[in-house]
């Protein structure tokens, strides 16, 4: 890695003249040490020894060499600790949590302690102001440790267990997601066995996603995952398009109704009546017809399917800068996805409106306002823009602000809700992509694109009839 920041020193510094006071205070009062802890409310925390390094340190105490065998952390040296990971996760520009960090800090602190015993001790006996700090030795060992930390990142292939109905054959989303069959090989696994046993439906695909970019194990799972759930999402939008009713997956964390509910009712309890309710997945057809038009229209030009799976494949990539427009759409599918699903009618509306918030609202005045319009552009179309859009989202959001607000929870449409946020959301992916997935901070232009869209529109219009 490159050379450490003078601010990553500093915080090294830093961290030292704390390690140093909390062994002091341990090797002094260790029943201080344990009540100072006690009221930071922090668990008792040691450094060991490194695995590579146990045994050195192992010859050295038999010897009767001087080493300190444990550090002992404070919560001043953990914060300068979870502080140090930051930026050198930054200088090295590393694919990984700042977290996963924290071990490899440690194991660094520690060697460079052992290898410079008497500058630790000189800060031990109160040289706390102008500790000092061998900066050869300490590179050194930060790059190297850095450097054996680095080589177990790789690219990973994830298998995640699916139910999906009405399809038969493997299908390729995006360039690096799958829904890939269980073979029934793959159906004896105990996992997959205990999986099934667990669910009403038994999962009979893997969506399968692979994370090209060599990232630590934490990070890699984070991007497959967030990857999985918006391919559920967008599937679910494209579904919906199609039908309120079809469902072309269901994911180990959906809300699944029950086959079968009873409750029983009566004037008392010696004159009882059984109610049952039978639900029936009789979504399975649309299902079907989902899917069929999924593999006709996948690949025709302007298609939404491959702009909607450019989401995905950027979600893929590690970000640790500014945020991009796809992660609010990211937000923005995942409030959707949970609204088809909520059987609760007002947490259904105010999980709709978040997710059309997600797009079209950026901290600023006229916030009621700004979300009519914006939603009303995005539905225009060459006709120019549609009044009955404009309250359908007035009516929407007025009704997410009674529920929010106390004064209502059962309100009333004279629309479908979800037919109208899925219309929404897949305009929104058109004209997002126009403006740019990757894009970062777009908080003042993206307001501007989407209230510039009857405009666009218009000159669009006039070109074509010159």
């Amino acid at each position: 890695m490159k050379t450490l920041s003078a601010e990553g020193r500093e915080i090294f510094k830093n961290l030292l003249v704390e390690l140093a006071r909390a062994y002091s205070l341990w090797v002094k009062d260790r029943n201080l040490y344990y009540q100072t802890i006690s009221n930071s409310n922090l668990t008792f925390t040691i450094i060991d020894a490194p695995i590579d390094l146990k045994n050195e340190i192992s010859k050295r105490i038999k010897e009767g060499e001087l080493c300190i065998y444990q550090l002992f952390h404070s919560k001043e040296s953990i914060n300068f600790t979870r502080h140090l990971c930051e930026v050198i996760r930054k200088c090295a520009n590393l694919n990984c949590f700042p977290a996963e960090l924290f071990s490899i800090i440690n194991q660094v602190t520690y060697e460079y302690i052992n290898f410079t015993l008497d500058d630790f001790y000189e800060i031990i006996e109160g040289n706390y102001d102008k500790p000092i700090i061998r900066e050869a030795c300490f590179e050194s060992i930060l790059t190297s440790r850095i450097t054996t930390f680095k080589k177990s990142f790789s690219s990973t292939l994830y298998q995640f267990p699916v139910v999906v109905f009405g399809l038969d054959k493997e299908t390729k989303l995006g360039d690096n997601v799958l829904l890939k069959p269980i073979d029934s090989l793959g159906l004896q696994q105990k996992e997959l066995l205990l999986f099934n046993e667990t669910r009403i439906y038994k999962s009979n695909f893997y969506l399968e996603i692979f994370v090209k970019e060599k990232c630590s194990k934490g990070l890699s799972l984070q991007l497959a995952e967030k990857a999985k759930n918006t391919t559920f999402n967008i599937l679910k939008l494209l579904a919906t398009r199609l039908s309120p009713n079809a469902i072309p997956l269901i994911t180990s964390d959906d809300r699944v109704k029950n086959p079968f509910h009873f409750y029983r009712y009566g004037k008392n309890r010696n004159s009882l009546f059984n109610a049952t309710t039978h639900n029936f997945p009789n979504f399975q057809f649309q299902s079907k017809m989902f899917w069929n038009e999924f593999h006709q229209t996948q690949y025709i030009q302007d298609s939404l399917i491959p702009i909607a799976f450019q989401i995905v494949e950027l979600l893929l990539i590690p970000n640790f800068s500014s945020e991009r427009v796809v992660d609010r759409f990211e937000r923005a599918l995942l409030w959707y996805g949970d609204a088809v699903t909520e059987y609760i009618s007002f947490q259904q509306i105010q999980k709709i409106v978040s997710s059309l918030e997600a797009l079209v609202n950026f901290h600023e005045e006229n916030v009621t306002e700004n979300f009519k319009t914006r939603i009303t552009n995005l539905h225009i179309s060459y006709n120019g823009l549609d009044e009955k859009i404009k309250m359908k989202a007035n009516q929407l959001y007025d009704a997410r602000s009674k529920i929010v607000h106390g004064s209502s929870h059962d309100e009333s449409f004279d629309f479908c809700i979800i037919d109208f946020s899925s219309e929404t959301l897949l305009r929104a992916i058109y004209y997002f992509s126009i403006f740019g997935f990757d894009k970062k901070r777009f908080n003042k232009s993206l307001p501007r694109f989407l209230n510039d869209i009857p405009n666009n529109i218009e000159r669009r219009t006039s070109d074509y009839n010159h």
